[in-house]
């Protein structure tokens, strides 16, 4: 995370009543100026040494910046604020580059404080790919608000987040036979069969098919392939990490049954859906001719969650993937946190990037993963085409959770998806999310859909366009103003042809004044520019008008359509 230089002075303003290293995190540090810095050759030295060591431990996390010139220890902002010694931005750059391997480039920029009549440093550090060291050899990372030494197991992880090192790639000294279990063959054909009746890899003997598809690698096992079909006794001495652990929940701090499973990930996945489907209910809802089936928690979208729980998990962390199964919920989580570059914030939006990108091509290759990169919008649109809730992600950056919702069904909403499938105008999933908020609230904004959505501004107004231009959505107000609601017709569809009346009658409330708050800012108003401004057609912009014209809150100024204007009545 990269600090501007108002956010620091923002900061900087809480000195007088909190000290700066209470302003700290995982991507912030605030440092004083060593006098030493600018003794000798070797302070100057010492200087560059340190913000060598600062580059990479800011790096192997998550970057951040580093303020010079504030003492961290002291209260009062006078008191605190020191300032910088001699320094020369280019020299920064280029001795940082040149004390880190690989190589980082910072940012470094100058902050005056003209009220004291000093300058702070910034020195914005970005986030690396992979493992860096200074020149020196010595590596760190940031954990909390310290910058740690990075242990052996720290690098791995670190080479592990950035897709640099792939554990379940790695081959076996062990020879295969002595390690898979021939029941977990058998189950890995009939899985096979099922999802591709008509692949040739069912004519290939064990051997030929565990090496076509990824299993063993020139008569090698990798960890991979043992996961999937390998013996549990193999599995717990590689994989000691590795269970899936189902719980079936009483309440938030209750379960009436447990399930730890060890054995190996096509097996354990098979037993944790047949637990969920003990529980599982359908709802019949009818439209017409039609009914349609829709469980609790739809099989698509828990099985989805539960393939990328195992991919993604980190399996050198000692924990399991969770399965809390709630009468309201289903909450999977696995060890590990999102891979880089991947946040709640725009996990809709970015292509798959596996932990564990071997594993990941075995399950591609015997069918159990089909496109990659669109799991996640998977689960987003069958969670919302059975009228359910959206999931929600969640992590702490250790781990990762999905909640995939259950409750009541929005029949009218489920029907009307249907509907318009069968007449051959489905909804896209950026549709759909908009049309699931607005059936829950009345208006939404272009901001709030853009936040929804994971778009940019552009992108989400074209999206909205093109769903007013479908009939699907009204929009009224301008610019920044701008809302959009249901259509009269979506609104006939839900049922709700009251509700629709009742808030166009708000509208016309609003409308009003929206036209009177706008000849009081800019002097006058004229047909087009209602238009505008609401979101109508001329027939009604006309008739607004005229109806303030009648109630005496404006008056008419030239004459015809095209040239008459309306300004406030004094």
């Amino acid at each position: 995370m990269r600090y501007t230089a108002e956010q620091i002075r923002e900061l900087l303003k809480q000195l007088d009543r909190r000290k700066a290293s209470e302003l700290e995190s995982e991507t912030l540090e605030f440092k004083e100026w060593s006098a030493e810095w600018d003794s000798s050759e070797a302070g100057k030295k010492k200087f560059y040494r340190t913000l060598a060591e600062y580059a990479v431990c800011f790096a192997n996390h998550r970057g951040g910046t580093l303020v010079l010139g504030v003492k961290d220890r002291v209260q009062g902002y006078e008191r605190a604020i020191t300032g910088c010694g001699v320094y020369n931005l280019n020299e920064i750059r280029m001795r940082i580059y040149e004390m880190t391997d690989p190589k980082i480039l910072v940012e470094v920029e100058e902050l005056p404080i003209d009220e004291l009549g000093i300058r702070l440093l910034l020195i914005h550090f970005p986030s690396g790919i992979g493992v860096h060291t200074t020149t020196d050899g010595v590596a760190k990372v940031r954990i909390g608000t310290d910058c740690k030494p990075m242990t052996g197991s720290m690098r791995q992880q670190r080479l592990i987040e950035t897709g640099q090192l792939d554990i379940t790639a790695q081959p076996l000294d062990t020879p295969p036979q002595e390690l898979v279990d021939p029941n977990e063959m058998a189950r890995l054909r009939r899985l096979i069969e099922a999802r591709k009746p008509h692949t040739t890899l069912l004519k290939l003997r064990d051997s030929e098919l565990m090496e076509q598809v990824g299993i063993t690698q020139e008569g090698r096992l990798t960890l991979a392939g043992l996961l999937l079909v390998g013996t549990e006794r193999a599995i717990r001495q590689y994989v000691p990490f590795h269970s899936i652990e189902y719980l079936r929940m009483k309440s938030d701090i209750e379960y009436e049954r447990r399930e730890i499973y060890t054995c190996g990930l096509l097996n354990a996945l098979e037993s944790v859906e047949r637990n969920i489907s003990l529980y599982n209910t359908i709802t019949t809802v009818k439209a017409g001719l039609y009914h349609y089936e829709i469980k609790d928690f739809p099989e698509e979208s828990y099985r989805e969650a539960l393939l990328n729980a195992v991919q993604h998990r980190d399996y050198a962390q000692r924990s399991a993937v969770f399965v809390k199964h709630y009468a309201n919920r289903l909450e999977i989580s696995n060890p590990g946190g999102f891979p880089w570059g991947i946040s709640t914030e725009n996990i809709l939006r970015q292509d798959s990037r596996p932990r564990n990108r071997h594993l990941t091509e075995i399950l591609r290759r015997i069918g159990l993963v089909e496109k990659a990169g669109v799991g996640v919008k998977r689960i987003f649109y069958i969670q919302l085409i059975s009228g359910k809730r959206p999931p929600e992600y969640w992590t702490d950056g250790a781990s990762v959770r999905i909640t995939l919702f259950n409750g009541a069904i929005d029949e009218a909403f489920v029907r009307l998806l249907r509907k318009r499938e069968r007449e051959g105008h489905a909804v896209s999933l950026d549709e759909l999310i908009v049309l699931a908020v607005l059936v829950r609230q009345r208006e939404l904004s272009l901001p709030d859909a853009a936040r929804l959505l994971q778009l940019n501004y552009e992108r989400t107004r074209e999206c909205l366009m093109q769903m007013v231009r479908n009939g699907l959505l009204e929009r009224s107000g301008i610019r920044k103003g701008q809302v959009f609601r249901l259509s009269s017709s979506v609104y006939r569809e839900l049922g709700e042809s009251v509700a629709y009346i009742r808030e166009r009658g708000i509208d016309a409330l609003r409308h009003e004044e929206l036209i009177l708050s706008y000849v009081r800012q800019f002097g006058s108003i004229s047909n087009r520019q209602v238009r505008e401004l609401l979101g109508v057609d001329a027939f009604v912009a006309s008739r607004t008008l005229k109806k303030l014209v009648d109630a005496g809150k404006l008056i008419r100024v030239g004459s015809g359509k095209k040239y008459a204007t309306y300004v406030l009545r004094e």
